[in-house]
């Protein structure tokens, strides 16, 4: 508990609790503000870039299935030639006003490019790489500005760097643009529209239009809501967090009950930010594993997940064994047939050690681990890749140990 706070009776902090969920219109509010169904938050897709990046593909392609031809595409353009230097314009905001695109295309992708916007009436081209979470990497944006150069040697070309908050790119050339302006462009243009927007394209539309709102932009409602529910139920906010333990054991809940959807696997040992288990199908081919800590003359392979302050681990490894030469045969055969069950033997050593037959690295934040939604689907899929991988060296181990 820190230091502001003191320590609180059982009775007085289940009155604290009840008056924060009973007495408390704020938070009413805030729920129903941020919990309103949204598409791109069912899916899981508001912090991936690609997704973000495939969306405003869709968006922007005036060949797509929303039917409104270049209306998105002419809004974000006149936005982001409204916001750019002079020097870094292929074409001012007037004349794109006054002239009608031909052979537009866009694509996803092109050259790691994430979207690429090319029109041959007039020849202009627009690389944009869109930044959610992660920043630049080693001269990424020379090389694409190199890449689009070879390519359209005829065309007039703009670089558009677009991030949450409308960070400066390494590159003058770069045109900053943010999220933020991104949504005032859209929903400009869906107010100006809203006759020819309907259906699913304003549904869809409205969806990403909220999402972008409340999770990229300060919201000044959802601010001002939080701020009122902090300040008036500061005591059980702070007891709320400090009971709430270590959000890396919800990380290791959500990884062991993705393993054991159904009844084909067994736990063998768990622990808060830990766990090891295997198959059903290994039991009648393995020894027992030992728990006494004495070595067995047989070892143990068994699949396990370990949870650091930084990072999480899943690995499938060897127990020690006082045989030393059945250890050596069977890593020996496990290094000869990796590729038969998609695993990559990651240490050579034999003997009595531990010997780590495969290592999956599932996530790395020197910040430290959080169990948000998408860190918690992270470990979910590395339970499933480890459930496939793990079926697949059955038949192996089957002709290994009988």
């Amino acid at each position: 508990m820190n230091e502001e706070t003191p320590q609180i009776e059982p009775a007085e902090a289940a009155m604290l609790l009840e008056r924060f969920v009973v007495e408390n219109d704020a938070l009413t509010d805030l729920e129903r503000e941020i919990g309103r169904f949204n598409i791109f938050d069912s899916l899981r897709i508001v912090d991936q870039e690609i997704r973000h990046s495939n969306f405003l593909a869709w968006l922007l392609n005036p060949a797509e299935s929303h039917g409104l031809g270049q209306l998105f595409l002419r809004a974000v353009l006149m936005d982001i030639l409204r916001e750019a230097p002079r020097d870094n314009r292929p074409m001012s905001p007037v004349d794109l006003d006054g002239t009608d695109l031909g052979g537009v295309r866009v694509e996803r992708e092109w050259r790691n490019i994430d979207l690429l916007i090319v029109a041959d009436d007039p020849k202009i081209v627009i690389a944009i790489e869109n930044k959610v979470h992660s920043g630049e990497h080693s001269r990424q944006l020379e090389r694409y500005e190199e890449t689009v150069g070879r390519k359209f040697p005829q065309h007039r070309k703009m670089f558009v760097f677009l991030t949450r908050e409308g960070d400066e790119p390494s590159r003058r050339i770069w045109t900053s643009y943010s999220y933020r302006q991104l949504h005032a462009a859209l929903d400009r243009c869906r107010k100006l529209n809203g006759d020819a927007i309907g259906g699913d394209t304003g549904v869809f539309l409205d969806h990403y239009l909220r999402i972008v709102r409340s999770r990229f932009m300060d919201d000044e409602e959802i601010n001002e809501l939080c701020e009122r529910i902090y300040r008036n139920h500061r005591q059980a906010l702070d007891l709320i967090f400090e009971k709430r333990g270590d959000p890396r054991q919800r990380l290791v809940t959500a990884f062991c009950d993705a393993i054991h959807t159904d009844s084909t696997y067994w736990a063998l040992h768990r622990a808060s930010l830990s766990c090891e288990y295997a198959p059903l199908q290994w039991q009648e081919l393995l020894p027992p594993i030992a728990l006494s800590g004495k070595l067995e003359p047989k070892p143990v392979i068994r699949c396990g997940l370990w949870v650091g302050q930084q990072g999480a681990t899943a690995y499938v490894h060897m127990t020690p064994s006082s045989d030393s030469e059945e250890r050596t045969r069977i890593v020996d055969a496990i290094k000869g047939a990796d590729r038969r069950f998609g695993f990559r033997l990651s240490r050579q050593k034999t003997g009595e050690e531990w010997t780590t037959v495969y290592n999956y690295r599932i996530i790395r934040n020197k910040d430290g681990l959080v169990d948000d939604d998408e860190t918690i689907e992270k470990f979910r899929d590395a339970a499933a890749h480890m459930r496939e991988r793990t079926e697949k060296m059955t038949p192996f181990l089957e002709s290994l140990f009988r």
